[in-house]
């Protein structure tokens, strides 16, 4: 008796089971087409497609448009599918294609040892589909491909445009088709500029890109490059130009045109005195794009032919500090100005010393 019983309760236990999994799918499915349905409406709306219905079952669409061309009907039916988060979409009712076919004759002829009574299903198609999403902790990529390389690829487009680390979530479904658009954009991002806290949407129906670029020519150079995307629908650019930087005042530059360095006998490199002074000015440099000319200088005497190519050393190393503490390197020039222009004697050790030096010029 003991051993019916607890034959009877395991089974008790797996229908219970059994029906709380299907009831979380069904929930899930549930909830799946709510998030999907004014997606799947949005998208048939852009199409220009109107008079056709769009229903869910989780993932999957079903449309429906009476008196509606089957050219109609597939035009719609691949927008919907093109919506993030879709796996297929299918035409039901009078209008799908298996219901709208040649009449059936009256009398169906007998069919032939050769020939099929019934259809052979087909496999829904995955098309490929890409989100990114750009901040302050890093760039994340989510969406649908058909290879491990389009995969690989287009994250390191990304990372180029919108920065790093790159978090690829991209998902590689063999079922997935290899459509001309994917390409289209790899090519894209490898010609356009960067964009700060951007986001990005693509599928086969365009590309919807947002964010911040440095200038109107940025701009511009983005357009052209995803003008060259292949999609049905105008791509959708609603990036920014970032504003300019405040002008500097006179006191500001003043006071970056007073700053100097200087370097010991036969030295070439900063010293922690040095660093602390160009750190006072590296704000102000920071807030202008204003072009930057460093010189370097050196004292009297000193070893013939070498005092240009020694200055410019002095000169570079401030350069290179610069740099370094993201200064744009595009802004500075630096010149070896020998001996010339010395600012006291060089007949004692101070005068020397203070001839030793590199100093900024912002225009």
């Amino acid at each position: 008796m003991s051993n019916r019983a607890n034959l009877v309760g395991i089974a008790v236990t797996g229908v219970l089971l059994l029906g709380t999994l299907v009831a979380g799918s069904l929930v899930g499915q549930a909830a799946c087409a709510r998030s999907l349905q004014p997606q799947g409406e949005s998208a048939l709306q852009d199409s220009g497609i109107s008079g056709v219905d769009v229903s869910f079952k989780g993932r999957e669409a079903y449309l429906n448009g009476s008196g509606k061309t089957q050219a109609q009907l597939e035009q719609a039916r691949q927008a919907v599918e093109a919506v993030y988060g879709v796996r297929w979409a299918r035409v039901t009712g009078e209008n799908s294609p298996s219901t709208t076919a040649s009449p059936t004759p009256t009398t169906s002829p007998t069919p032939t040892p050769t020939q099929s009574t019934s259809a052979t299903p087909t496999a829904p198609v995955v098309v490929p589909q890409l989100s990114v999403t750009a901040g302050s902790s890093g760039t994340v990529l989510t969406g649908t491909v058909s290879s491990q390389q389009e995969s690989d690829e287009l994250a390191a487009a990304a990372e180029r445009v919108f920065g790093k680390p790159i978090d690829n979530r991209l998902v590689v479904d063999p079922q997935c088709t290899q459509q001309d658009w994917v390409s289209d954009l790899r090519e894209a991002l490898a010609n356009s500029p960067a964009v700060s806290d951007g986001s990005m949407q693509a599928n086969a129906q365009g590309v919807s890109i947002s964010g911040t670029v440095n200038s109107d020519a940025d701009l511009a150079a983005l357009n052209q490059a995803l003008g060259k995307v292949r999609a049905p629908l105008n791509n959708r650019v609603t990036v920014k130009v970032a504003p300019p930087p405040p002008a500097l005042t006179q006191d500001e530059i003043a006071q970056i045109n007073s700053a100097f360095v200087t370097f010991g006998n036969g030295e070439y490199s900063l010293n922690d005195a040095s660093r602390q002074r160009l750190d006072s000015v590296i704000p102000l440099l920071a807030k202008s794009t204003n072009s930057i000319t460093i010189k370097g200088y050196v004292s009297s005497p000193h070893p013939a032919g070498r005092e240009i190519s020694d200055s410019s050393h002095r000169a570079q190393s401030v350069a290179d500090y610069l740099v370094a503490n993201g200064i744009d390197p595009s802004r500075i020039t630096v010149e070896g100005r020998g001996t010339a222009d010395p600012v006291a004697s060089n007949d004692t050790a101070e005068g020397r010393l203070a001839n030793q030096r590199a100093t900024i010029t912002i225009s």
